[in-house]
């Protein structure tokens, strides 16, 4: 109406009748095209928020339940404070039933439910932690992602593991610190006696003072060298040993200095190696320490005079050679067993240490034991002894 009121004002100032006419239809025309390209605007745009307004959300689409299903960790979608799709990971653990319930019974947990329950929170994607849910010391993390209209997707990773290695890493640092604190502190104390005249003086007491303060010494050196060869192992332990062995001539190198030295109980060990027995692929240095590793065990905790077995056969599929050590002792207890690769882990703390052992030895054999792709089985019945065993894969069989 605008330019219609201007166009014939500028035609009121001309005097001719066919300028007037032409300038107010130049004007109608061109008020024509403004309104007509704003009408078509405004219904684009009214067009686009009725649209909007009633798409459906991506939780509708017939394939979004498989999408959460391919989720390797669980996954819920919330609405409303409303539970209304779970993968199968997330019904594991809060429970088969939980789909149309409130957050406030899927979850059990304060922190959780407080974070889906409020419309109003902003979800910055930021991981919260959660502990109890599933599994009382279980650890999860929870990330929250707003889908719109209320509706939330919450994802929950169990942080559980990497948890457990974080504190396996402090507790070997810690009981690292210990053991070869322990030894300096009597090689210290003994040293401090020894300053004193009247003990340091008397010869007896002076000898009896220095081995001691041997042994301590060369306890730590024992673990010094066991900690040294474990991160080296654990550095390497990506890449497959690629050299062609014999492993019964590895056994009986290793094995045989122990029977012919000094230590009684290498007469106890009794070779029972089959012949013609297939290569491995492997480090021959590892494998001696392993051979070296799980006899010595046998020799510190089977009982005198009674035999230590080391024998070597090929495993029943033929595609693995079977090292296997037995001994005749004490036995452990079941509740032992699946700990005792774990790093300083002992059955008897009092009675390794007075033997000597660095609580590494079974944690190095089974790092050995991974690197070759191999598979360790330690079996014990109290009373009567154990065995551990060794599968080792033939060279091409890996």
């Amino acid at each position: 109406m605008l330019i219609i009121l201007v166009g014939a004002y500028m035609a009121s100032l001309d005097n001719g009748q066919f300028e007037r006419m032409v300038i107010m239809f130049i004007a109608a025309l061109i008020a024509l095209f403004i309104g007509t390209d704003y009408d078509d605007r405004k219904e684009a745009e009214e067009r686009r928020l009725r649209e909007q307004q009633h798409s459906p959300q991506i939780s509708s689409h017939e394939q979004f339940q498989l999408l959460l299903d391919a989720s390797a960790d669980a996954v819920v979608v919330v609405k409303n404070a409303r539970v209304t799709h779970a993968n199968k990971l997330a019904l594991q653990l809060l429970g088969g039933e939980i789909i149309g319930k409130s957050v406030q019974i899927a979850f059990r947990h304060a922190g959780a439910i407080e974070r889906l329950s409020d419309p109003d929170v902003k979800h910055d994607g930021r991981p919260i932690r959660l502990i109890g849910i599933g599994l009382r010391d279980q650890i999860w993390e929870m990330r929250i992602a707003a889908l719109g209209d209320n509706e939330k997707l919450v994802h929950l990773s169990d942080k559980t593991g990497p948890q457990a290695a974080e504190k396996m890493r402090v507790d070997f640092v810690a009981n690292a610190s210990h053991e070869l604190l322990t030894p300096l502190a009597a090689i210290k104390g003994f040293i401090e006696a020894l300053t004193e005249t009247e003990a340091g003086a008397e010869k007896k007491t002076r000898k009896r003072f220095l081995k001691i303060m041997e042994d301590e010494a060369s306890r730590m050196q024992a673990l010094i060298r066991d900690l040294m060869s474990l991160s080296r192992i654990e550095a390497e332990k990506y890449h497959l040993p690629s050299a062609v062995l014999h492993m019964d001539r590895i056994i009986t190198d290793t094995v045989q200095p122990l029977i012919e030295g000094a230590d009684p109980r290498g007469h106890d060990i009794v070779l029972n190696l089959a012949a013609d027995l297939p290569p491995v692929m492997g480090d021959e240095g590892r494998l001696r320490q392993l051979v070296s590793n799980i006899v010595a065990n046998a020799m510190k905790y089977g009982r005198a005079a009674t035999p230590i077995i080391v024998a070597l056969e090929q495993s029943r599929s033929g595609s693995m050679l079977a090292l296997s050590v037995a001994d005749e002792g004490e036995g452990i207890a079941p509740e032992h067993l699946p700990r005792l690769t774990e790093r300083f882990y002992r059955v008897d703390s009092g009675r390794s240490r007075a033997i000597g052992g660095t609580g590494l030895g079974l944690s190095l054999v089974k790092h050995i034991v991974d690197g070759h792709r191999g598979h360790l089985e330690i079996k014990s019945e109290q009373g009567k002894g154990t065995t551990i065993r060794v599968l080792i894969p033939i060279a091409g069989k890996q």
